[in-house]
């Protein structure tokens, strides 16, 4: 995401803006998935037909044990969100990828599960180049359902548990870590 791109309105995004933000936004993840596809394959054991019942668990003793692939995507992109611009329909470009991978993936022989986390408004070096970013930020925070930000760190922790076997049951899904913004904004 460039600077150039958030700050052109959608109306006068050019092809080639466009297409970059959805290279960046969204066919990365397509790229991403099929580099790492090897490595998470391995991670199942396929000579153990699971049948849907498992002993097998996570390194924590909780969940069975299942390879995933979780990227972030913001509410912009079901929502119109004021200077987000091309980003919003880059966004729900990843989301419908999330969706159409965990399609592929989560069956056998894969098992692999796909997801994404939405997070609200987290002050880092992407966001700071949306105009205005500090004061969606405030807006967000006076309306959320817990009247605050979310952090780096809450977005991660619901990074962490996606990924890990207590969540073996989820794929194709768009979690919200946004103070509950998503429900009430």
């Amino acid at each position: 995401e460039t600077d150039k791109q958030l700050s052109l309105s959608l109306l006068n995004t050019s092809r080639e803006d466009f297409n970059t933000a959805h290279a960046i936004s969204a066919h990365s993840l397509i790229t991403m998935s099929k580099y790492a596809l090897p490595l998470l394959s391995c991670q199942y054991d396929h000579d153990h037909d699971h049948d849907g019942e498992s002993d097998d668990h996570d390194d924590d003793g909780i969940g069975i044990r299942s390879p995933s692939i979780t990227t972030l995507s913001y509410l912009g992109a079901t929502r119109a969100v004021s200077n987000y611009n091309i980003m919003g329909p880059a966004k729900a470009s990843l989301e419908s990828i999330v969706r159409g991978l965990a399609f592929e993936l989560s069956p056998p022989p894969h098992r692999i599960r796909v997801n994404a986390v939405s997070a609200g408004p987290v002050n880092t070096l992407s966001a700071r180049g949306i105009k205005d970013f500090g004061i969606l930020r405030s807006q967000v925070e006076g309306r959320s359902m817990l009247r605050r930000s979310v952090t780096g760190e809450e977005v991660g922790n619901v990074v962490d548990f996606v990924a890990s076997g207590k969540a073996s049951g989820i794929t194709g899904q768009v979690l919200f870590c946004d103070g509950g913004y998503s429900s009430v904004g």
